[in-house]
């Protein structure tokens, strides 16, 4: 198990929840990175009707809304889905990287050191945010606080997550601000990197 190859940077993204994952990912994927999300793999996985009659064996509902309400209040469930989802995941990720082209290919994963990938990629990266935006952002969404209490107890914390991670990208501003920080990163990458 491993996604590193040569002459190419495998970058692992995480963060907690609202603090600029898709953002980030998508001013990667401007500035001309190979990007994967993990959240969007996991719902094309769920699609498959072996995958959602396993799903509806363990945990009784392949509905979104429902699933995620039970696996972010019940620890086992959780767990249960997990143990059952990210084998196939991460082949899956393993398997879309090996026609990769670009130098710089990221993969988002909210649970990257709860999974206990951190380890296969070349550098890791988290985004952080100040608690304060992170409670406007939720208000914007329409997330409750019971709800958002309820997914942050499924994940490390913020700072757990920027202490395991390579590098440390504070996100406290606007979305313009993060892609440029992105941006940067990535140039830099791209020249450490491009070793023929």
């Amino acid at each position: 198990m491993n996604l590193k190859t040569r002459n190419k940077v495998t970058l692992g993204l995480t963060g907690g929840i609202l603090c600029g994952k898709s953002t980030a990912l998508c001013a990667w994927k401007k500035a001309g990175a190979f990007v994967l999300s993990c959240d969007e793999l996991l719902r094309e996985i769920s699609a498959r009707p072996s995958v959602q009659k396993k799903i509806t064996a363990a945990l009784g509902t392949t509905e979104r809304t429902e699933l995620a309400r039970i696996v972010f209040n019940r620890a086992a469930a959780r767990r249960k889905l997990e143990k059952m989802l990210h084998p196939v995941l991460f082949t899956e990720i393993q398997k879309r990287l090996r026609s990769a082209k670009q130098i710089v290919r990221v993969v988002e994963a909210p649970i990257l050191f709860e999974a206990g990938w951190g380890k296969f990629f070349d550098l890791t990266v988290a985004l952080v945010t100040p608690q304060k935006l992170l409670a406007a952002r939720a208000k914007k969404r329409g997330i409750g606080k019971t709800d958002l209490a309820a997914r942050r107890r499924a994940q490390l914390s913020q700072e757990q997550k920027a202490a395991r991670a390579d590098i440390c990208i504070l996100n406290d501003k606007t979305e313009k601000d993060l892609s440029k920080k992105i941006v940067s990163l990535h140039q830099a990458l791209v020249k450490i990197y491009n070793v023929k």
